[in-house]
């Protein structure tokens, strides 16, 4: 429990600012969520609903210095299109009356069919986030290709971070017996990899 016990410390040191996130299409999604995992980002909720506008949101709980880096990295790897900091009630109460005001538009038709939100208390809501960012993870490999080579390919984490990552999903999901889940995630390993030794020998 070394990284629940190190995000908690995080927690506990610093004041978060709640801020809410938009992402574009489905490849900025997985970078930005690639992105919130890496720098151990505490995720409030997350909303994939693939509208017109946007196709989905996050809602995190974020340190001065984290967001400043989100920030900076976003110039640079486009990891978001829209990013708003709730500083008070009012401005979350107005947020939410509008995006409920485009779902009565438009947008329940196409919300997808998984939506997590929970708040953060302890160590016990800690492994709940790390399972639901599993979950998610692996609902966004198995709805298209594109976000399992946008994953492989992104430089927002390292070679080994996606190996740790993926290895701490196929723990997960043996321990569950879903193997065919992590044949999947085996088979996203072996890209991983790949892509790994083309990119130091100089052949993609």
């Amino acid at each position: 429990m070394d990284r629940i016990d190190d995000i908690m410390g995080k927690w506990h040191r610093h004041r978060e600012i709640e801020v809410y996130l938009t992402t574009f299409d489905g490849a900025q999604h997985l970078r930005l969520h690639g992105w919130l995992k890496r720098n151990d980002t505490l995720i409030k909720a997350e909303n994939i609903n693939n509208g017109e506008d946007h196709f989905g949101t996050f809602m995190v709980y974020i340190t001065e210095n984290q967001l400043n880096k989100l920030k900076e990295n976003n110039l640079d790897s486009n990891l978001f299109m829209d990013l708003e900091v709730m500083s008070t009630e009012s401005e979350r109460w107005n947020l939410f009356q509008d995006i409920n005001q485009k779902k009565k538009e438009n947008i329940m038709d196409k919300i997808q069919d998984f939506i997590f939100s929970f708040q953060i208390r302890d160590k016990e809501d800690i492994e709940k986030f790390l399972v639901q960012a599993n979950e998610t993870s692996l609902a966004l490999f198995k709805k298209s290709d594109d976000f399992i080579n946008e994953y492989v390919e992104t430089s927002e984490m390292s070679s080994k971070d996606k190996l740790k990552d993926l290895d701490l999903m196929i723990e997960a999901f043996v321990e569950e017996e879903r193997y065919e889940d992590c044949a999947l995630l085996v088979k996203i390993k072996e890209k991983v990899i790949k892509y790994e030794k083309s990119l130091t020998s100089g052949k993609l």
